[in-house]
């Protein structure tokens, strides 16, 4: 192929015939870099993930997590101790008697404690061992 006269065509012809080989060293630089890269990563003992889920963020919210679902269970239980002392005058002596009438069943401690009911003054108000 044959270059037109004009200046600016001879620099693109010029660069035709060396991008194979400047291409070839470029890939052979990518591939080098790449491979020390993933060799370097080889050697570290933990990453980002594995401090997270070892004791680090994840156990922190799992923690929150499970400290809100007990709340809610409590508010819950004195929410049915009202609803009970309501509808019969008295409050319950027992957990066992708000179900099923007041609670399909009596809630589950996600750090698996136990709900029971504890006298505060003369009202009973939910608690968790």
């Amino acid at each position: 192929m044959s270059c037109p006269e004009n200046s600016r065509y001879r620099e693109v012809c010029g660069i035709e015939l060396v991008p194979k080989r400047i291409l070839a060293v470029f890939v052979m630089l990518i591939l080098f870099l790449s491979v020390v890269a993933v060799l370097a990563g080889c050697g570290s003992t933990t990453t980002e993930t594995q401090s997270a889920t070892e004791g680090g963020l994840l156990k922190e919210t799992q923690e929150a997590a499970n400290e809100a679902a007990r709340e809610a269970n409590l508010r819950i239980i004195d929410s049915s101790v009202e609803l009970y002392y309501a509808e019969n005058g008295t409050y319950p002596s027992d957990i066992n008697q708000l179900v099923p009438t007041y609670l399909p069943k009596i809630p589950t401690d996600p750090a698996g404690g136990t709900y029971y009911l504890v006298m505060e003054g003369e009202q009973p108000k939910a608690a968790v061992k």
